[in-house]
């Protein structure tokens, strides 16, 4: 780690106190350390007052792949830094590739359309020998 990329400061001993025992408590929030969820709302707190300016991330992002199916990471969706959304894919009697979303519980929706897109995705389905309806 380059020395001169980080500086430290210094918070009140109460403040951190909370921070970890609310980051211990709150895994669901995605925060790993006090260094996350401090970088995260001081982040947060440039944006608001245009000290720093949000680099735009797409709504949907590949974040796993299996041979059964794709995992997505949908940032529009809660808890704070968007939810993970399994899209999964098997044949039907005649080859056809069945893909089901379990976040929607569709077979047609944001989801599924995402990940059919993938080229990983493509190759895999095309080795397997699915069609596509």
């Amino acid at each position: 780690m380059p020395v001169d990329k980080y500086r430290g400061v210094s918070l009140q001993r109460e403040l951190v106190n909370k921070i970890e025992e609310y980051v211990k408590t709150h895994p669901e929030t995605g925060y790993k350390s006090l260094a996350d969820f401090v970088t995260d709302s001081v982040r947060k707190r440039c944006e608001d007052l245009r000290i720093l300016v949000p680099s735009p991330q797409p709504n949907l992002e590949h974040f796993n792949l299996t041979e059964s199916g794709v995992t997505i990471l949908d940032r529009s969706l809660e808890p704070p830094k968007g939810a993970l959304v399994d899209v999964y894919f098997k044949p039907d009697a005649k080859n056809r590739l069945q893909a089901q979303c379990e976040y929607d519980e569709t077979d047609d929706c944001r989801h599924v359309r995402f990940a059919l897109d993938l080229p990983e995705v493509q190759e895999i389905l095309q080795k397997k020998g699915w069609k596509a309806k």
